[in-house]
């Protein structure tokens, strides 16, 4: 290997001479002019956004035949990560209610959930339901064919608070509201 050692320029070997600073005095002014909080909330302007993205393809390919036919694409309104309590960017849309009552929604972010491929981050979409007693029932759903089950066990009017003490039959291993019964015991 041959290495070439470069006489540093004089000054008029520059092609810049006459056109204006350096470029690491350029660099230095141009970087005292930018505001890392601005830089910031752009960024996390961009997660949301992306997670409205992500929202709309995870529904079409994993609920392709429920979700994906009756949430528009762009019904989604995206919120910015929340590193402090260790939450990504998130998306939510309404899914309406059951005569003006409180409505039923669908929750979308992304989890951790160690290596693998995407970088170990898993796509979550949860149920958010109403609950009769005024709170809300969440339930993660493991896929479409959970959806169906999950809406077919229910003997609610479609769109109305469920009662409290309804069992939704849903995983033992889910995220549901822990406060409420609608997570089966583990056998």
């Amino acid at each position: 290997m041959t290495v070439v050692q470069f006489d540093p320029a004089s000054r008029s070997d520059r092609p810049h001479e006459d056109t204006g600073p350096e470029p690491i005095v350029a660099l230095h002014q141009r970087v005292e002019a930018f505001d890392l909080s601005q830089r910031e909330q752009q960024r996390d302007e961009e997660d949301a956004f992306q997670a409205v993205l992500n929202a709309g393809a995870v529904l079409t390919g994993s609920m392709p035949d429920t979700l994906d036919t009756v949430v528009e694409p762009m019904s989604w309104t995206g919120h910015p990560p929340v590193p402090d309590r260790q939450l990504m960017a998130s998306a939510v849309t309404y899914l309406g209610s059951a005569g003006g009552e409180r409505g039923w929604w669908l929750h979308y972010t992304r989890r951790d959930e160690g290596s693998g491929e995407d970088d170990g981050l898993a796509h979550v979409l949860t149920l958010i339901a109403p609950c009769s007693c005024g709170t809300y029932l969440s339930v993660e759903l493991a896929d479409e064919d959970h959806l169906i089950v999950l809406l077919d066990e229910l003997d609610t009017a479609p769109g109305a608070p469920v009662d409290c003490d309804y069992r939704l039959r849903i995983r033992a291993s889910s995220y549901a509201d822990p406060a409420h019964s609608s997570v089966e015991p583990s056998p």
